[in-house]
């Protein structure tokens, strides 16, 4: 198909942008609907007038002056009373000048893009102040429990005392070692982490002492530094400790005894300045009992134990943990999105057996398949929504036994619930109550009032 003269015209007519087309004497032959509707001129008003009667200093008179183009120019069009943001290109006939042609761009447009440009500038040095601000601000809690970890935190984190962290996997252990560390002494020196169930037992001796050159078969010229020794001046997490074999134990007391170390094959004594924090899931305890963690080991690295509550006991926090999570994720992908009260109310209903650690593969997961401003329930993982579901479910079919219910009685029947889920989960009333946040006297109360024995 063969492009007729009027197909010409139909093209200018459905473009967005606004169009003026000018003789060469400046006569003006041409305005798209566009044009007319943007800046109220009408087409019968403007053409076949000169536009340098109009507008004496406009930018396309130059361009007809010159014979060379005009990208991306702004300027203020008295006429129009507007900036305007626009191209300007001559049109030839074989070479021969004949005239040119504008499309504009309203630059009040531009502006609005350049406003919100900034404005996600702003927001993204926001979030980018939050990563560096204190650390312990990231544990913030509504949760009794979870507020005397993180004090007893705070008021040793100045000294060098060893401390241990008690908690599931996921819960934080390591983002309190940090927070600890930044408001240490020490916060300008290494902080160096070590998954101790993550290095198998015939490398974790090398791993942390090091080894000299020759030690044994493939070991790197010249030795290698271990991470004791990397730490040096600093702090080493050594998370996991429940998984460290008996021989490795006793090379760690005697370091923590002694401060001195040894490279695996070597003789020379090198002396250790490190603040040393350990974590576990496993009840240590337990485990001297059976015989697999050194009693005298225990005592050296329980100084200071604190007790992180696992995600599922701590569900008033899950709003700030999320915002937390969440900017710091639209911060690495550049990616804002917004969270709706009902998704918050569907990620509340849900446990989360891998805490904070699940929490955060699940945001990012979200973030990753979204493609809108906010959040939608499609975007929230199948398995959770299906719990949810079945949580919300739950709780309307046993409110609805009643006729006219109200609010007061629905929530009765979640407080009873929960009492009696967090009852059947803890080894005592005394643990019941430290994992409900209340006092002994309200737990008793309620007791009485729902008529649990």
């Amino acid at each position: 198909m063969k492009l007729e003269k009027h197909h010409y015209k139909a093209i200018l007519e459905s473009l967005e942008d606004p169009v003026i087309v000018v003789l060469k004497d400046s006569t003006i032959v041409y305005i798209n609907e566009a044009y007319s509707r943007q800046f109220n001129v009408p087409s019968e008003k403007i053409i076949g007038r000169k536009l340098k009667e109009i507008e004496e200093n406009a930018r396309i008179l130059k361009v007809l002056e010159t014979g060379e183009a005009l990208i991306n120019d702004c300027s203020y069009v008295h006429s129009l009373k507007r900036d305007v943001y626009a191209n300007i290109t001559p049109l030839k006939d074989n070479g021969k000048l004949i005239g040119a042609v504008t499309i504009m761009k309203n630059l009040n447009e531009i502006t609005k893009l350049q406003n919100e440009l900034e404005r996600y500038k702003r927001y993204s040095m926001q979030l980018e102040g939050q990563l560096n601000q204190d650390h312990f601000s990231l544990l913030e809690s509504q949760v009794p429990q979870m507020i005397s970890a993180v004090n007893i935190a705070r008021k040793v984190a100045g000294t060098d005392v060893t401390v241990i962290l008690y908690g599931e996997s996921g819960v934080g252990k390591e983002v309190f070692a940090k927070a600890i560390h930044e408001a240490s002494t020490r916060k300008d020196k290494p902080f160096i982490p070590i998954n101790m169930a993550s290095i198998p037992d015939n490398l974790l001796e090398s791993e942390l002492f090091g080894y000299e050159e020759g030690s044994f078969t493939g070991s790197r010229k010249g030795g290698k530094k271990g991470l004791l020794e990397l730490a040096n001046g600093g702090t080493l997490f050594l998370d996991e400790v429940g998984e460290m074999s008996m021989k490795v134990q006793a090379k760690l007391l005697r370091v923590i005894q002694e401060r001195v170390f040894h490279r695996v094959g070597g003789t020379k004594p090198y002396s250790l300045d490190v603040r040393i924090i350990c974590a576990t899931n496993r009840n240590l305890k337990e485990l001297i009992k059976k015989g697999a963690f050194r009693e005298d080991l225990y005592y050296r690295l329980n100084v200071v134990p604190i007790h992180i509550p696992p995600l599922r006991e701590r569900k008033q926090d899950i709003p700030y943990i999320i915002s937390n999570l969440l900017n710091n994720l639209i911060l690495k992908y550049k990616k804002p999105v917004t969270m709706p009260d009902e998704i918050y109310d569907i990620l509340r209903n849900y446990d989360w057996p891998g805490n904070i650690r699940e929490l955060s593969n699940v945001l990012e997961r979200m973030l990753a398949v979204c493609n809108r401003p906010k959040f939608e329930k499609s975007d929230i993982p199948e398995y959770i929504q299906h719990v949810s579901d079945s949580w919300t479910a739950n709780v309307y079919t046993k409110s609805s036994k009643k006729d006219h219910t109200s609010l007061n009685d629905v929530l009765e029947q979640i407080e009873k619930t929960k009492l009696l889920e967090v009852m059947a989960n803890s080894r005592n009333r005394t643990e019941a109550i430290k994992k409900l946040g209340i006092s002994r006297k309200t737990f008793y109360a309620k007791l009485k009032k729902y008529g649990i024995k």
